[in-house]
């Protein structure tokens, strides 16, 4: 059912193209027809976790609906995913978020603004592809992000890294610390630098698949955020992240009450 939603939110052509099993997949939903490696559970989780995301964005009520679905039209999967993945936590955990359009003007070119209690936060987020993990890798992509959101309020940067960079944390952990800290002492507009990572374990028949997040927080930010704990997720009893409210339960409480 959550793919029903998916189809019916952006069309049934682009349910074919990203959903529907075949020959030639998307390159990030990996839909490809017949696949029997660990792809499939990601694929899973990726149906599931739209589903779910763009279902708590409007229950949540979120501006910028058409602006989010165009984006899905009109661009490769992977960074609107990772958009409406970080929308819906922002939802989840209490934000009323909006969807900000291209403007090309430094400073007002973030991708969400998210309110709660008063506050609103600008939100930029981004993603590294495949390869090796430096300092000067992690350092140019933090350079370039630094004048992209307003300087009168508060801030966050949520970078989806490949998996392979946070297998061996004890080695890796040290060089985002570096580089992060670098970034912290050269400007002060962002409140948290947050990682986000896909785990994927396989065992014998399938997979397990896991979002992962770790954030690293600016003590000298120039506007204050009271409560960063907002911006990363709780977890469930069975250890899995909140991201999202679930489509399918909300289904089944529907059957639920009509019987």
């Amino acid at each position: 059912m959550t793919s029903r939603l998916l189809a019916l939110c952006f069309g049934w052509e682009w349910y074919q193209q990203k959903i529907v099993f075949r020959d030639d997949p998307d390159e990030w939903m990996l839909n490809l027809k017949g696949d029997t490696s660990t792809n499939r559970a990601l694929y899973g989780r990726r149906v599931k976790q739209l589903g779910d995301a763009i279902f708590t964005l409007l229950k949540g009520q979120f501006k910028g609906a058409d602006i989010l679905k165009q984006r899905f039209l009109t661009r490769a999967t992977k960074p609107c995913f990772i958009e409406a993945e970080i929308a819906s936590l922002l939802t989840y955990n209490g934000f009323q978020v909006e969807v900000i359009g291209e403007t090309g003007i430094r400073g007002e070119d973030f991708d969400l603004a998210a309110t709660r209690d008063g506050v609103t936060l600008s939100v930029e987020i981004t993603a590294k592809e495949d390869g090796p993990l430096t300092f000067q890798t992690v350092s140019n992509t933090l350079k370039g992000k630094r004048t992209q959101v307003p300087p009168h309020r508060p801030a966050v940067l949520y970078m989806r890294v490949p998996a392979d960079w946070m297998a061996k944390p004890n080695e890796n952990q040290p060089i985002f610390n570096e580089a992060f800290v670098d970034f912290f002492q050269r400007s002060r507009r962002f409140n948290a630098i947050i990682l986000v990572w896909e785990v994927v374990v396989p065992f014998t028949v399938g997979a397990f698949t896991q979002m992962t997040m770790w954030g690293c927080f600016n003590n000298n930010a120039r506007h204050p955020y009271p409560n960063l704990s907002l911006l990363t997720p709780t977890m469930a009893a069975d250890g899995q992240v909140q991201l999202a409210y679930s489509f399918t339960d909300w289904l089944k409480g529907l059957e639920a009450k009509s019987t």
